[in-house]
């Protein structure tokens, strides 16, 4: 009986055991497609210096920041109680707006931008935009991950005139 029992504990263990390493493995391959699909984009060989704005408190600023620099960005990095005045000396408007605002090369990406996005517009910059948004903070953009998650979402461009039109889509899940 006794015998049994400890044969029974030794089954019960060693199926959590490979189920806790399947699901280890399944979050890691997770993890490894994330950054295979990261590593994909192409670096500039020159870093992209940029200035991002935001808030002491927002820890998702911080993610997207990485991601960035992951990518061939470089930040002067400026935080503050109140990022309201450069979102409005960019014309970003409430509706239009995220959590943090970046400046590179004269034009403005607001919100959580897929580096890559970021990128191709500065090769080849619309000649009546402004820059990029990302309106909110959608799940599953960079800085915004969650698992396997993701929202739909839309990178707007900014035109000029204070009109959108539609950069790059991306399908939620």
């Amino acid at each position: 009986m006794v015998k049994k029992s400890w044969f029974a504990v030794g089954a019960i263990a060693l199926l959590l055991g490979v189920g806790g390493i399947a699901a280890f493995s399944q979050s890691q391959a997770q993890g490894d497609q994330r950054r295979l699909v990261e590593s994909q984009i192409p670096v500039p060989s020159q870093a992209i210096a940029a200035e991002v704005y935001r808030t002491p408190t927002c820890g998702c600023c911080g993610a997207w920041v990485h991601h960035a620099e992951a990518n061939g960005f470089t930040f002067t990095d400026n935080i503050q109680p109140d990022i309201t005045a450069i979102k409005e000396q960019f014309g970003i408007t409430p509706e239009l707006a995220s959590c943090h605002t970046t400046i590179a090369n004269g034009y403005v990406f607001e919100g959580h931008i897929p580096a890559a996005d970021i990128q191709r517009f500065l090769a080849n910059p619309p000649a009546d935009v402004l820059g990029l948004t990302v309106p909110g903070m959608p799940i599953g953009s960079p800085g915004m991950e969650a698992g396997d998650r993701q929202q739909p979402y839309q990178v707007l461009a900014l035109h000029e005139d204070g009109t959108t039109s539609v950069f790059q889509e991306y399908p939620g899940n």
